[in-house]
């Protein structure tokens, strides 16, 4: 019983170590090489694997890091909503987080889907975020409390 539970806290442990050295080899490859593209979609998919690994506030801060690349170095329309998009669903399918981390993640993507140029663009990311505030059961995960926010769906818009 003992050198289990050592080893589960040494898991975490070692998993935490794990996932602050992706970060700061993503962080160095953004500030190093000309692909934020590349840099988000690691920002996404490491943020995901925080979230498997139930690391809240390291999903939190990878979720973090993609809006900031977004924010930074993502320009053209079409990249945004690809770029948005990737990063709603990933939100969709996470379920790590409390209510006031996760309320303020889908309420930052939910805002810059609808500050898109094109309008057809914006109809497109308002309605993949619409769904952030209904989250189902995902496949291949234990089945666990469904998160049901509709107000603030209809406050953002």
């Amino acid at each position: 019983m003992f050198l289990l539970t050592y080893q589960e806290d040494d898991w975490e442990a070692r998993t935490s170590s794990l996932c602050k050295f992706i970060h700061q080899l993503i962080t160095i490859l953004y500030h190093k090489v000309e692909a934020p593209d590349l840099c988000l979609r690691l920002f996404i998919l490491a943020a995901q694997v925080a979230d498997d690994c139930r690391l809240e506030e390291l999903s939190y801060e990878f979720f973090v890091q993609t809006f900031v690349v977004y924010e930074e170095s993502i320009s053209e329309s079409r990249s945004q909503l690809q770029a948005i998009t990737g990063i709603i669903s990933a939100l969709q399918s996470s379920r790590v987080f409390g209510t006031d981390n996760y309320d303020t993640l889908v309420t930052k993507a939910a805002l810059h889907g609808s500050k898109l140029l094109k309008k057809s663009h914006q109809a497109t990311a308002v309605l993949y975020a619409s769904h952030m505030w209904w989250q189902t059961d995902v496949p291949g995960r234990e089945k666990e409390e469904t998160v049901s926010h509709p107000r603030p769906a209809m406050d953002v818009y």
